[in-house]
């Protein structure tokens, strides 16, 4: 049975940049905002181009995680009624469902730029305001990274992914087999470049075809990696230090905002994730 998920997130989406920062100088895509909405319409937009094209190329079952956000923003009474709402419990380690389905693929939708990406719109990894950076081996990773790698440790490919130009340039890096379609351009964080959006849900739906056809490997996380988590306040490095200590062999790195460890096992990453 040819199976498949479809991840959402939503900064990535097309036609959606973010709040003026004087206007909300914490969060750019609060959900009462009008920009929020529209992106909701423009994710759905997407998401639905995904599913029907996944089903026009032989597709069995079609499963959506929305995790933006621990999820809710999707009415799924407007979504292709073929495809599956996949329900998260949010108290288990991130992408754990994957033991239970046998995906052929995963295809990320409206993934962004990791913390601290110049031109990266909306960029940040997780927690725009506790979270700096995520390294693994001495390199700055983003979602995208860190939840292709933990899917391919369960044998699923990141098959294709929608996001902008800068974030699309970060994916092909990482997993160069992916098929991409750009849905936007990156100016600044707040800022963006919109393409028509016909022709990305055309692109996105022309890029569909091509990944359920290409031969696309996993691209796994080798054990022993090292970890680092750099925080904006030495508090929260500190709570971290204390609370996972007995699980992780956490330590301060550089700094009192920085934790570094030693990862064995794909457990080791799911403490943090």
């Amino acid at each position: 049975m040819k199976e498949y998920l479809i991840a959402m997130d939503i900064e990535g989406v097309h036609g959606v940049c973010a709040l003026p920062y004087n206007e909300s100088p914490i969060y750019a895509l609060p959900r009462t905002s009008d920009e929020y909405k529209q992106a909701v319409v423009n994710a759905t937009k997407e998401v639905n181009a995904v599913v029907d094209e996944l089903f026009a190329c032989g597709a069995e079952q079609v499963y959506v995680w929305d995790n933006h956000g621990g999820g809710g923003n999707l009415d799924f009474a407007k979504i292709d009624p073929r495809a599956k709402q996949l329900v998260v419990d949010a108290k288990k380690p991130r992408m754990e469902f994957l033991s239970r389905y046998h995906f052929d693929g995963i295809l990320y939708i409206g993934y962004h730029t990791r913390a601290g990406t110049p031109r990266g719109i909306l960029s940040h990894t997780y927690n725009s305001i506790e979270i700096q950076y995520y390294k693994i081996n001495g390199k700055q990773v983003g979602e995208f990274d860190i939840d292709s790698w933990i899917a391919a440790c369960y044998g699923v490919p990141a098959i294709f992914a929608a996001s902008d130009d800068v974030c699309v340039g970060q994916i092909l890096e990482h997993s160069p087999e992916t098929v991409t379609a750009i849905t936007k351009y990156g100016v600044a964080r707040r800022k963006a470049i919109f393409r028509d959006e016909d022709e990305v849900l055309a692109e996105i739906r022309a890029g569909v075809r091509e990944s359920v056809n290409k031969k696309i490997n996993p691209v796994p996380l080798t054990f022993p990696c090292e970890f680092e988590i750099r925080y904006t306040k030495q508090e929260m490095a500190e709570w971290f230090l204390e609370s996972l200590g007995e699980k992780l062999p956490l330590r301060f790195g550089e700094d009192a905002n920085t934790l570094c460890a030693t990862f064995h096992t794909l457990d080791d990453l799911h403490v943090f994730r």
